[in-house]
């Protein structure tokens, strides 16, 4: 049995965490994660994304209705009175992004999980960590910013020291600067992942050794898992675990629509595109509307990996918000989908039990086969 100290440090079976994705709070897919032996988690990017302003109807269907902090303590607190309440082992997270643009909200969902966390042991049993993304970690460490910062400063390890912290990087840079924040685990994602990742063109198998390299803290690897084949290789490159994003989303439980979850099976690895997003870049999968969110971004930028592209960012907005509700109206083509390269990779929609535990096997059976497929010096020799 592959053993970790992702695995020893959270108290899972699995060394596997399900990435928090927008604009679902992923509620029921965080459940079926936790009680398939890995980290679920649940995403609060739709709770205050300003999602209501352009689809108030859909909004309130996927996230109920409410403030920010209401909204993540009504979420933690049902995942553990309802959901997860016959399950003793399951452990759960909250993905919360904290971009620039999105520091206001992220400070009221901050706080609003630190109350839920404070107010009930058994949320203390099940609730383990708190994932930050897409943003500058120091804002939230115990002693990294002076009185006198305009920066919001809530320091998670003193107000809960029994959490457990990761922050999801796109580089080596930002890797360094987590680890000055002395968060617990660096989820290192390159640059094919979908939805949220970096301009710079760095691939997993490039960013994740070499962050392991440059940090003292345990790094799981993210951007193009899906299998036990790529959890092994993830091993192999000194990662402690895996995160997966888009393999989720593909997945029985999921609360993504299932027009997302078929045109992730559908698509190839060539069917992704990078365009700036909410907040930054963002991978979607190709449609038509994808596509003229690239021909936004990069309106006035000739060239992407110079600089930023300086499209309209307020028309960026009204695309990805008319594609975000055409997703109820199940078109496919001008719906805003998103998903990582690995989508060519994903061909079925398991259960979240089935893909987890067929993950870990599988990964096991590679790493116990290995020595059977390398030439050693000595049958050479014969």
């Amino acid at each position: 049995m592959i053993r970790t100290i992702l695995q020893e440090k959270i108290g899972i079976k699995y060394p596997i965490i399900q990435a928090g994705m927008g604009p679902y709070s992923t509620f029921h897919l965080c459940a079926a994660a936790a009680k398939a032996g890995g980290l679920g988690n649940i995403s609060t990017i739709g709770m205050g994304v300003g999602l209501s302003s352009a689809t108030p109807e859909a909004a309130e269907k996927i996230f109920g209705k409410g403030k920010p902090k209401d909204l993540i303590k009504d979420a933690i607190f049902r995942m553990v009175e309802e959901e997860l309440k016959d399950a003793p082992d399951a452990k759960f997270g909250v993905n919360i992004p904290v971009s620039m643009e999105f520091m206001s909200v992220a400070t009221r969902l901050m706080r609003g999980t630190i109350e839920a966390y404070n107010e009930s042991e058994e949320v203390q049993k099940k609730l383990k960590v708190i994932i930050t993304s897409a943003g500058d970690p120091l804002p939230f460490a115990v002693d990294a910013l002076s009185k006198g910062a305009k920066r919001p400063r809530i320091p998670i390890k003193k107000k809960i020291p029994d959490i457990i912290w990761c922050h999801v990087v796109p580089s080596v840079k930002t890797a360094q600067r987590a680890e000055k924040a002395d968060v617990d685990f660096i989820i290192a994602s390159g640059r094919e992942g979908g939805a949220h990742c970096a301009w710079r063109d760095v691939s997993s198998i490039v960013l994740i050794p070499e962050v392991v390299r440059n940090v003292n803290k345990p790094v799981v690897a993210a951007g193009g898992f899906c299998d036990g084949a790529s959890l092994a290789a993830a091993l192999s490159m000194g990662a402690v675990g895996i995160q997966m994003g888009t393999r989720c989303i593909a997945t029985q439980e999921s609360d993504f629509e299932p027009m997302w979850k078929q045109a992730i099976v559908k698509r190839t690895e060539e069917d992704t595109l990078v365009a700036r997003g909410l907040f930054g870049p963002m991978r979607f999968l190709r449609n038509e509307q994808s596509i003229r969110i690239v021909n936004e971004t990069i309106r006035g930028a000739s060239d992407l990996y110079r600089g930023i592209p300086v499209g309209s960012t307020s028309e960026i907005m009204r695309l990805e918000m008319e594609g975000l509700a055409k997703l109820f109206d199940g078109d496919e083509d001008n719906s805003v989908i998103l998903g990582g390269i690995v989508s060519g990779r994903i061909h079925s929609i398991p259960t979240v039990k089935e893909l987890f535990d067929s993950i870990v096997n599988e990964a096991e059976d590679i790493i116990k086969n290995l020595p059977n497929k390398v030439i050693s010096q000595e049958i050479e020799a014969q």
